[in-house]
């Protein structure tokens, strides 16, 4: 069977409301958590894909996909999503056949708070495709005891032919299409794509599920997922400095905010000291090197170019893109010009560019005492420390 091939819709639309914030943007594994379902569920055999969310969430889902180690060759669309699942799921149906690429007959839904499900289901699922067939569903045993629960008593109900159903499930388009255009016409709500193409006359067929893909609903779910299975966290610290004199005739620029009071600094790109540091420290927790290799001031592109670019670059790597930035501290040692009136500027900035809250970034400022080159007047040095968290297992992660 070909490889990276199948079209997904994967469901980010939901409200959330046992978890009480928006879960697909929880920590797990030192990144938002749809960082994780993106890339264990479309690791080896999906082409395109669907990303249906909230439309409050369509800004912070875009640069929450930059963090995100996705195959390049990977087409991604977001699109927001509707009131109930199965409106979410005709919306990204919708987007995915209106792109007019060769998305073949079947496609994979798949709810985005199923973090865990990886490459190996899909392909039980993929393996399970046959004529006849309309939604193919891994299913687990139920291992607990079950009760039905009645308004005065309870009676224990037979598990032995009950199953959990997951998700990805996989559906033959023309079935699901179907089946969603009939679905107002019998009053009924449904919970996953089996049950709604079911009803409409669909075969089901199951596979074997994964206890691994397991759905994220309360707090607590997410930090039994991360710890049993990913192995939990590291933390990490990485180190930067950065030092240029002062060159007359140059704008100065720290921070990535433009500084009027000075002049600026010597140096290959804008000199911009505060994120080469910062650069640095981020390429330390990664365990990627450092910017001297990764822009040697002998490579004439990077003459005059802004730093904000460079870290930019940086957070791509995919080295880095596996850590969670926990926070960052910037110490300027500068006697001259005053910056007490930019910390607040640059905090925000930075904050900007990592796309992270200002609460994570501090900026202090330090003069040297007079003491040395710096201290004279002649230069600005720059320290950062920045710690991240990094899973103890990169197992499902893209390479």
């Amino acid at each position: 069977m070909p490889r990276r091939d199948v079209a997904a819709v994967i469901v980010a639309a939901g409200s959330s409301s046992r978890f009480h914030r928006s879960k697909v943007f929880t920590s797990f594994g030192g990144r938002p958590l749809i960082c994780t379902t993106l890339e264990s569920s479309c690791r080896r055999y999906v082409r395109h894909l669907v990303l249906v969310c909230r439309p409050e969430d369509m800004g912070r889902m875009k640069r929450v996909l930059k963090r995100c180690v996705l195959p390049a060759r990977l087409d991604i669309t977001i699109v927001s999503g509707g009131a109930t699942r199965s409106e979410s799921v005709a919306r990204g149906l919708s987007a995915l056949l209106g792109k007019g690429a060769d998305t073949g007959d079947w496609v994979l839904v798949h709810d985005a708070a199923r973090p865990l499900a990886d490459a190996a289901l899909v392909g039980r699922l993929l393996s399970a495709r046959r004529p006849g067939v309309d939604v193919v569903i891994p299913v687990v045993p139920v291992a607990d005891s079950l009760r039905h629960i009645g308004a005065t008593s309870s009676e224990a109900v037979d598990r032995r032919d009950l199953a959990a159903v997951q998700t990805p499930q996989l559906c033959r388009i023309e079935a699901l299409v179907r089946a969603l255009g009939t679905q107002g016409t019998n009053g009924l709500a449904f919970t996953d794509e089996a049950s709604l193409i079911e009803a409409a006359g669909g075969q089901v067929v199951t596979v074997e599920g994964d206890v691994r893909a397991s759905k994220v609903t309360l707090p607590g779910d997410a930090r039994f997922l991360e710890e049993v299975y990913l192995g939990s966290t590291a933390t990490v610290v990485g180190f930067g400095y950065d030092v240029h004199r002062f060159a007359p005739g140059r704008s100065l620029v720290l921070g990535g905010v433009g500084i009027p009071d000075g002049p600026g600094l010597d140096g290959t790109s804008d000199a911009d000291a505060v994120l080469h540091a910062l650069m640095d420290a981020i390429l330390g927790c990664a365990g990627a090197g450092d910017i001297g290799a990764m822009f040697p001031a002998s490579d004439t592109q990077y003459v005059g170019i802004d730093s904000a670019i460079l870290l930019s670059r940086v957070l791509g790597d995919p080295r880095v893109r596996r850590i969670g930035i926990v926070s960052v501290d910037v110490t300027i040692i500068a006697e001259r010009p005053r910056l007490g009136a930019y910390q607040a500027p640059m905090r925000k900035r930075i904050a900007s560019l990592l796309h992270v809250g200002v609460s994570r970034v501090n900026i202090k400022v330090t003069g040297n005492d007079t003491i040395g080159w710096i201290g004279h007047g002649e230069g600005i040095a720059t320290l950062c420390v920045v710690t991240a968290l990094r899973p103890h297992q990169e197992s499902i992660t893209v390479r």
